[in-house]
């Protein structure tokens, strides 16, 4: 009898389900992995032990929040902070970025989906994995070549950000919540762009070595000019033809969320003034323009009744807050007649003639990542080494090679041509209007301005190819779903849910 009651008296916890099983796995798993990482750390920096507790739930759990932190830091974080608060190494050693451990875990999110059979390795990753192993083939041949190992470690970076934020953001893309969440972070990131933007003219921070933050003086070919802005510069052309892609689809219904728009297009369009570069103004009235006659009609209705308010507006703007950038953007854009003055313009040219002898010599395998080219010319440019090259297309070629950097730009070519669904929603189909514009922008930079090697936007670009060349079916799970337990011997089973 006492048993009966006891019984009877005791709470009934309900039978794990497969996918409770799954889920409390995989909190384990975590949970083990940060833990052990902590007391790893810990002897050897407190502070990297505590974000390891951090970072480490955040790329197993919240995918969304992991891969917006990872584009927020490549954008807006200077290479120079980054390295002062590296996981490992750093501060001019090989080490690891918060960026690198970010991907590092991600992939191993990607990969633990794909062991568990819960993501199936379709065409898309596969192709990426691949070119990942020849980012890797790259890297350890450039090394075996003389290369110095952290100049080819932070190429291979940069690039391999890029392939791996797709990997990342690919099963993201196919879920509705999950696009809802990376288009918010798009949003507030475009914001904090712009106001950074602005900070940096502001306050005159100064230009580094990095070459990705601050004010580098003089403006060529003006007669006047306080500098240009140049952090933040590739990321600029694609945030305002984003934001310009959402304002002139006219389905923003909401007042404060319209103001918001206007106020990311407006900042970022001031910050792309003041970084004097033809090519990125260029681009950004390229892609601007694609996205009025990838939107039909009614787009075009938009933008020829707002646009030239705008343009309006954004002059009295800088004429009233800094009246002689006006007179030197004129002229900036005018010296596209002075080419035979234009040392940029001969730079870029025998540095490309030197970088395709290099393709030359070894068009299929590349020189690997960290090559270098020494070259001057007398009372012009004084001699140098540099691993650099303006053309992002000859740059990639001479790293990796003719057939893989082809295959790298025509991926992005792909993703620019290629059409939704026609029953798309209209957030996503004007998500993919505006990423097919922003890479359209990005390559056109890459002829002038190599985007490949831009710790600060490659990353941008591997979620905008993702956006692009989503929109069929979601990747599917290797097998299929397990059927349902049978129920507990004497519990009840529910009710089916109408469909």
């Amino acid at each position: 009898m006492t048993d009966t009651v006891l019984a009877r008296s005791r709470p009934r916890v309900p039978p794990l389900t497969p996918g409770r099983d799954r889920r409390a796995l995989r909190t384990a798993c975590v949970a083990v992995l940060a833990a052990l990482a902590f007391g790893a750390l810990l002897p050897l920096s407190p502070l990297t032990a505590v974000g390891a507790l951090v970072v480490i739930p955040l790329a197993f759990g919240a995918p969304v929040a992991a891969l917006s932190l990872m584009l927020a830091i490549t954008v807006l974080v200077p290479f120079e902070v980054q390295d002062q608060f590296s996981a490992v190494g750093g501060s001019g050693r090989p080490g690891l970025l918060l960026v690198d451990v970010l991907l590092l875990l991600g992939l191993g999110r990607i990969a633990w989906l794909m062991l568990s059979r819960r993501l199936a390795l379709d065409g898309p990753l596969l192709a990426a994995t691949a070119v990942v192993l020849v980012l890797a083939v790259a890297l350890a041949w450039g090394i075996a070549h003389g290369a110095a190992v952290s100049e080819a470690g932070h190429e291979t970076r940069r690039v391999l950000l890029g392939v791996g934020a797709f990997m990342l953001a690919w099963p993201l893309v196919h879920d509705p919540a999950a696009r809802r969440r990376l288009e918010a972070a798009l949003v507030a990131l475009g914001l904090a762009l712009g106001v950074w933007g602005l900070v940096q003219w502001g306050f005159s921070i100064d230009y580094t070595s990095a070459a990705d933050v601050g004010i580098r003086r003089g403006v060529d070919l003006t007669t006047s000019g306080r500098g240009s802005l140049q952090g933040g510069l590739y990321a600029y052309p694609l945030a305002v033809t984003l934001t310009w892609a959402v304002l002139v689809s006219g389905r923003v219904r909401s007042a404060p969320v319209r103001r918001l728009l206007v106020a990311i297009v407006c900042l970022n369009a001031v910050c792309l003034w003041l970084t004097y570069e033809r090519t990125f103004w260029l681009a950004t009235a390229v892609a601007c323009t694609a996205v009025v006659v990838l939107s039909g009609a009614h787009a075009r209705r938009i933008a020829l009744r707002w646009a030239p308010i705008g343009a309006v507006g954004l002059l009295a703007f800088l004429a009233a807050l800094a009246p002689g950038e006006i007179r030197t953007a004129l002229e900036r854009l005018l010296s596209v007649n002075r080419l035979e003055i234009d040392n940029s313009y001969e730079w870029r040219v025998i540095e490309s003639r030197l970088v395709l002898d290099e393709i030359r010599e070894r068009p299929l395998t590349g020189s690997g990542f960290g090559a270098t080219l020494t070259w001057g010319k007398d009372d012009t440019f004084a001699t140098m080494t540099t691993p650099f090259a303006h053309n992002g297309y000859l740059w990639l070629a001479w790293k990796i090679g003719v057939p893989a950097a082809a295959f790298l730009a025509l991926v992005i070519v792909a993703a620019v041509v290629r059409r939704g669904p026609p029953e798309e929603e209209w957030r996503t189909h004007t998500l993919r209007i505006g990423s097919r514009a922003a890479l359209l922008a990005l390559l056109l930079t890459n002829v002038t301005f190599p985007a490949f090697d831009a710790l600060g936007i490659t990353a941008v670009t591997g979620l905008l190819v993702a956006v692009c060349l989503s929109g069929g079916r979601a990747p599917a799970p290797a097998r299929p779903p397990s059927p349902p337990r049978p129920p507990a011997p004497g519990q009840a089973t529910a009710p089916a849910r109408p469909r």
